[in-house]
């Protein structure tokens, strides 16, 4: 199953547009048959009202009057759901709710936020979630109270305020609301001192008025992480209705249950129109990030503008295939078109797909003069994916002894097995390195304990001898130069038969300590190499390589 997680194209396209021409070019690359799922999902901004409308139990829309953030009259709508109410401030007091030419935060106001909110109450709900992204306004939610006015904060007394964000700025400073967004809101360098200094001066006022209704316990609302969101909105909402922040993302996640359509998924599909440093604090592509690392599936980031390059912390986001960027491009509005990450092949083609189980196979000791060859095969859950894991050789012991436990707890099954120093001079290296991976193969069983024969076998290198499975079939196998590097089966092979072989080579050590396995693990080195002149040969050495 392919997975669609999108956010927003801001300016270009809403989430389930973007995912139904995601769904449309898969389709057209020649994938007809996988199953795709969209799960078009927002972080609290534009766009989370439809979310909620779509995945909230008996959640329906209704509309009220209200102001734009230029305080004309508009009508705008809200979710209500039993004793929940939804508001997106994107639907009253948004960007989305004026023209480019009139973004000015120093006329913009949450105005119309103040009377959805007051609207929200004909409605007797316990529980109000105010989705707070992509404001117009840097009032620090000013508008917001004078349209509610302080007569009327009591009737939100026993009412459940929530704030869904993806932020953790404060109201002030230069990490504050203003320094932060405004210049997105149509703030230049000269308008960002007199901003700022007019939320300082909201602040002072703001701190009377709290007073004056007995929120005293609320006079840290200045530096309360969050507060800063929608331009100060957050701030005011946390101060005047005791609102509790949740994490947008989160929220709509648990909505539609996605950890569990991740852990279902072959691969993760997301995008947003400008990728960038903001992506990863707390945002959709970053917390879906996180969510599939943990889950061990790869995610790949679509996007019409990308500022970060190939930052690898967003679990190795590649963009899809060659002709799926070009696609992308022809989508976008040319102020979101950039350049791209790199790429590598289809994702969609159904040559992986038709398969079926695969086990990867490599070995490790091949070039010691001393100590067993040792080789691993595993079978991985399909669309597994680790930023670790990569071939063993580029990875420090401690990646390859993290990697090594995921793989034994995550893998469909995994199995090594070595050959000894004696019977590698009997056959030589080449053929005992195979017979490893065929011992490691038939060690391959599953969490019942049955054997597993797998559908093909992907083989690191260019030489192999024929499998016959526990029924006496051939197996299919493919030889792949460099397939550690390549296929994530043969690099969790690598890994595994690395760190097993290395494991044996300290044991060893402890008996032969003059030999200095502990460091060279039996490779030639000249240690190793001056500890053969002056001690000889010991039982595990390979007496038919040039040892001397």
């Amino acid at each position: 199953m392919i997975l669609l997680v999108p956010d927003k194209f801001k300016g270009t396209f809403t989430a389930p547009q973007i995912a139904e021409k995601f769904r449309d070019e898969i389709r057209r690359s020649g994938n007809t048959a996988e199953e795709i799922v969209s799960i078009p999902l927002a972080d609290g901004g534009e766009g989370s009202l439809d979310v909620f409308l779509q995945n909230y139990p008996g959640a329906s829309e209704v509309w009220v009057d209200t102001k734009d953030p230029l305080m004309r009259d508009i009508v705008a709508p809200m979710a209500v759901a039993g004793d929940t109410v939804f508001i997106e401030l994107a639907r009253c007091s948004g960007l989305m709710m004026i023209d480019h030419a009139e973004r000015n935060p120093l006329k913009t106001t949450t105005y119309g936020l103040g009377l959805m909110l007051l609207a929200a109450l004909e409605y007797s709900p316990r529980r109000i979630i105010v989705g707070v992204g992509g404001s117009a306004t840097n009032d620090g939610g000013r508008g917001m109270i004078e349209a509610i006015g302080l007569e009327n904060l009591s009737r939100f007394d026993n009412i459940e305020v929530q704030v869904a964000c993806d932020a953790r700025n404060p109201l002030t400073g230069p990490h504050g609301a203003t320094y932060t967004y405004a210049p997105q809101k149509g703030a230049d360098s000269q308008m960002l001192p007199v901003l700022e200094q007019r939320m300082l001066d909201w602040v002072d006022t703001a701190r009377s008025w709290l007073k004056q209704i007995g929120h005293e316990d609320r006079l840290d609302f200045d530096t309360v992480a969050g507060g800063g969101t929608a331009g100060g909105s957050g701030a005011a909402l946390y101060a005047f209705l005791r609102a509790t922040p949740v994490h947008g993302f989160s929220m709509f996640s648990e909505m539609v249950s996605l950890e569990e359509k991740i852990l279902s998924s072959r691969l993760v599909i997301t995008g947003e129109g400008c990728l960038d440093a903001s992506s990863l604090n707390g945002k959709l592509v970053g917390s879906l990030a996180q969510m599939c690392q943990k889950a061990c599936r790869r995610l790949y980031v679509v996007c019409g503008k990308n500022t970060l390059g190939s930052d690898p912390s967003i679990c190795d986001t590649a963009l899809l295939a060659t002709d799926f960027e070009q696609k992308i491009a022809s989508w976008c509005r040319a102020a979101y078109r950039s350049d791209y990450l790199p790429s590598e092949g289809t994702l969609f083609g159904a040559e992986t797909a038709a398969y079926g189980v695969i086990a990867g196979c490599d070995e490790a000791g091949r070039g010691p003069l001393a100590g067993p060859v040792f080789a691993a095969a595993v079978i991985l859950p399909e669309g597994f994916y680790h930023p670790l894991l990569k071939d063993s050789k580029k990875m420090t012991a401690a990646q390859r002894d993290t990697m090594c436990e995921v793989i034994e707890r995550e893998a469909l099954a995994w199995s090594v097995a070595s050959v000894s120093a004696a019977e590698i001079d009997e056959i030589n290296i080449l053929q005992a390195s195979i017979k490893a991976m065929h011992l490691a193969l038939k060690g391959l069983h599953n969490g019942s304990g049955q054997q597993v024969a797998p559908d093909i076998i992907l083989v690191d290198g260019n030489r192999f001898n024929p499998y016959y499975g526990p029924e006496g079939n051939r197996i299919p196998h493919k030889c792949i130069v460099k397939g550690d590097d390549k296929v994530p089966e043969i690099s969790a092979a690598s890994i595994l038969a690395k760190t097993f072989r290395d494991r044996y080579m300290l044991r060893l050590d402890k008996e032969y300590p003059q030999y200095g396995w502990a460091h060279n693990m039996g490779y030639p080195t000249e240690e190793h190499r001056a500890a053969i002149r002056r001690y000889g040969l010991c039982p595990h050495h390979r007496k038919s390589f040039t040892v001397k």
